[in-house]
Order: structure tokens, then sequence, then C-alpha cells
């Protein structure tokens, strides 16, 4: 896992720092653009181009016969029957190609996920970090394990431990802006995670450790080392980032989604694409 987000975290990097000067919204435009290009040839050099095109032709003289021979039944009901059975092998031509394009899609989705779900805090906004502690350690020693930089300060009433849940939690606030790193613990069992303050476009991870799935969606930090007494650490509630659109805020992954299949629509015929 570590190498995967090691890779994909780097060429997000990259592409990222080109579309910096178009600006968040602009930059995914152009994004949608591209992953609507990338789907189309995936598509297209991964299905059976020749069968779906016989298929929708097959489909189209079928709904053409059922206006021609509207005024008998029979015909018509054949005709139907024939539309559904080619819809059902139209979306068995589309399985292969569907099936390749998940796994880079999800990984792209990621990396652009990192820059548009969350933004950086202000200067004076508060947030939780949360610490998740192995079983075998003690809330009150882990607890003494913070190690917050000059800019970025602790709640003197924190931090609350919960024994039960192995968790430790902190409310802390930075007073400068800028990439402050907070350290647990410390040596080579130490982890550093990154607390973002100030207005930059940056690449947000809520967490470090956890399970597959919080690694995979919500980190770009590498795996916690296993001499840590922590299993996991977290930032809560980071707010979230306004993408407005012709004056409306709609999340980023429906504009994606929505644009990536319009520019896909758009350029089906310039790449000569049966979908």
């Amino acid at each position: 896992m570590d190498t995967v987000t090691k890779i994909a975290v780097a060429l997000g990097d990259v592409a990222f720092a080109a579309l910096g000067p178009l600006g968040p919204t602009a930059a995914l435009f152009v994004i949608s653009a591209l992953i609507g290009a990338a789907m189309l040839l995936i598509w297209r050099y991964t299905s059976n181009q020749k069968a779906i095109a016989e298929v929708r032709r097959s489909i189209a003289a079928h709904l053409l016969s059922t206006r021609l021979f509207k005024d008998n039944l029979s015909v018509t009901f054949a005709a139907q029957r024939q539309i559904i059975r080619d819809a059902i092998r139209l979306m068995g031509h589309s399985i292969r190609p569907m099936l390749i394009m998940t796994v880079p899609f999800v990984l792209v989705v990621v990396q652009i996920g990192l820059r548009y779900e969350h933004r950086p805090l202000e200067v004076g906004e508060s947030v939780n970090i949360q610490a998740t502690v192995k079983r075998d350690v003690s809330v009150m020693e882990a607890a003494k394990e913070l190690r917050l930089p000059p800019a970025v300060r602790a709640d003197p009433r924190g931090p609350c431990r919960v024994q039960q849940q192995h968790t430790i939690d902190w409310r802390i606030t930075p007073s400068e802006a800028g990439v402050h790193v907070i350290r647990f613990g410390a040596g080579d069992a130490a982890i550093d995670m990154p607390l973002f303050a100030g207005d930059d476009f940056a690449r947000i991870s809520t967490c470090r450790g956890g399970g597959f799935w919080d690694r995979l969606l919500y980190s770009a930090e590498p795996s916690i080392p296993e001499a840590s007494m922590f299993e996991s650490v977290a930032i809560l509630y980071y707010a979230k980032r306004a993408t407005p659109i012709l004056g409306y805020d709609i999340h980023w992954l429906i504009t994606l989604m929505v644009l990536s299949i319009v520019f896909a629509l758009l350029l089906k015929p310039v790449f000569k694409v049966h979908i």
C-alpha cells in the first residue's frame, strides 16, 4: 500500500503543480476533460467495438420497426423483446472496460479528493486530533507523547482520554499560516502528521494509519511503524472546501462525474468510440 500511495501521490503532485496557475475551479474542468478522454481511450481498446456497434445497429433497427409497424402488435412485441435482449448484450460488453477502469479511476479520484474535499484551517480555527493506541498501551502514558510545533497550541483542558476505546483527543489551534508538523512519540517510532493552516490549495490527509479504506481514501501519509504505540492518527473535522460553479457550491465529486461524462460524450465522435 505504501508503494502505491507514494507513486500516486507523486504523480498527483506533478499534475496539480502543472495545473496550479489555473485555480481550483478551472483545474477541475481540465481534469474532468482529461478523465473523459482517458475513459474513452480505455473503453475503445478494452471493449469489443465491432460487437457493440452491431448491437447498437440492431437496437436502432428494432426501434424503427416499432414505429413502422406500431399497428401490428406481434411485430411490436417481438421488436421490444429483441431490444431488451440487445440491451442485456450491451451491458455484457461493458463489464470488461468498466472493471479495467475501476482501479485507475479510484486512484485518480482519491488524489483529487485529497485536494478538493477539505480546505486548510484558518488561523485561530480549532480542530480535533484523535490518536488510537494499541490495546496493551495506557492512554495516560500515550497522552504524554504529543509534540506540538511552536505555532500550534493545545486546549489546556485536554486531552480527552478513553481507555475503553483506546483513544486520545486533543483540541488544537494554529496561530500562524503554514504546514505544521505534529509529532507523536520519539525516535524511530515517531509519527509525523501535517496540519495545514492558511489559504493555500493543499493536499490534505485527514488520517495516518487505520484500516485499508482509510489509508486508501483519506491519506497520503506512509504507514505507521510497527514499533509505535499508536495504531492511527486522525485530524477530525477539517472544513469542507467550497467549489463554486456558476454561483452554486456543488460538491467536487458530482462536478467531476458530470463533467467527465459530458466531455466523454463530446469527444466520442472524435475518438470514434462506440459505447
